[in-house]
């Protein structure tokens, strides 16, 4: 028995697409505690007083004391994981996942005890 191609190849998980995206979003939630400003701040940069004052390191670290850092982290994963959650749902998806590969491919992808069989017999008619 020869193994020529195998035309049904099941695709592999990829669940790398959700973690970076949230861990990188946990990272920017984190550093978004520093930069958002309050609504005291915010009142007084949409009226001009004292723009300055929001960029000093004394306000930057009062803002940042107030605030928990792993609310804003899980604030930023979970929009992340959102977004890649939903770009992966309105991607298309390719039609024919069927794949045909060589039989060092199948060897690859096969038990131990089935690639030694695939590999030593490989030109015996059973």
């Amino acid at each position: 028995m020869t193994v020529k191609a195998i035309t049904m190849a099941e695709p592999k998980r990829n669940n790398h697409s959700v973690i970076l995206p949230a861990a990188i979003g946990a990272a920017a939630g984190a550093a978004a505690r520093y930069v958002v400003p309050t609504k005291a701040e915010l009142t007084k940069i949409i009226n001009k007083e004292s723009v300055d004052s929001f960029v000093s390191s004394a306000a930057i670290n009062a803002r940042s004391a107030n605030r928990s850092i792993l609310k804003y982290g899980g604030i930023g994963a979970g929009i992340a994981a959102l977004g890649a959650l939903l770009v992966k749902a309105f991607t298309p998806q390719a039609k024919n996942r069927n794949a045909e590969y060589s039989k060092y491919g199948a060897v690859l992808d096969s038990s131990v005890d089935s690639a030694y069989a695939m590999i030593w017999y490989e030109d015996s008619e059973i």
